[in-house]
């Protein structure tokens, strides 16, 4: 009799995909991990205000930054556990969606998203048991992956250096929450934005120059 697989199983399946797997999206499938895994499954039915988000439901929306994810870190010869991060970060930065959407005045709303994420990639990075230093890396992009839109313009060198210091902390970086928020604008269909990240990072390659 076939033995059912453990959440280690899947977070090393899941890991595996992360550093190596051309197209994420297809391979995450292929294994059955979005619908063994609740926090991804829930994604799928979770709606998304199609002015934002004409792309779809959150799952679609988060396989494609995934995707792009791992086209960058490969297009850039990035070493498989920068690639896990980068995959990993995108594919999860809106898993606190399906608990903080909501409706309000006809339009679809998510306020908090961010931070829930996080504290739902804590969880399930420990049940899947993946690795702890990944697993705070990536909560920490998803918490702050919003953190662009509060800001119209040129961020400030105070705002810029809190988050680089926030990132960095937690073992990541700049750069890398870059690439998050980029793929995130991409993923977006006909509603794709420009590079949100762009001035946050020009500032700080100013940060210690003065």
């Amino acid at each position: 009799m076939t033995q059912p697989r453990s959440d280690a199983t899947f977070g090393a399946a899941l890991l595996d995909i992360a550093r190596h797997a051309p197209t994420p999206s297809e391979a995450l499938r292929a294994a059955g991990i979005i619908d063994a895994v609740p926090e991804l499954a829930a994604l799928a039915t979770t709606p998304q205000d199609p002015v934002w988000h004409p792309e779809g439901d959150v799952l679609v929306h988060s396989l494609w930054a995934a995707d792009l994810a791992a086209i960058d870190a490969d297009d850039r010869g990035l070493d498989a556990d920068r690639r896990a991060l980068l995959v990993l970060a995108t594919m999860l930065h809106d898993l606190g969606k399906p608990d903080s959407t909501q409706t309000r005045d006809g339009r679809i709303i998510s306020h908090g998203h961010a931070e829930r994420g996080a504290e739902l990639i804590r969880s399930l990075g420990e049940r899947l048991e993946l690795p702890g230093s990944l697993v705070r890396a990536v909560a920490a992009i998803a918490e702050t992956h919003m953190a662009h839109v509060s800001v119209r313009g040129e961020p400030s060198r105070r705002a810029v250096r809190r988050l680089r210091d926030r990132l960095e902390a937690a073992g990541t970086s700049l750069d890398d929450w870059g690439v998050v928020v980029r793929c995130d604008g991409e993923a977006r269909g006909a509603a794709a934005r420009p590079d949100a990240s762009v001035p946050w990072r020009r500032v700080a390659r100013h940060l210690d120059s003065r």
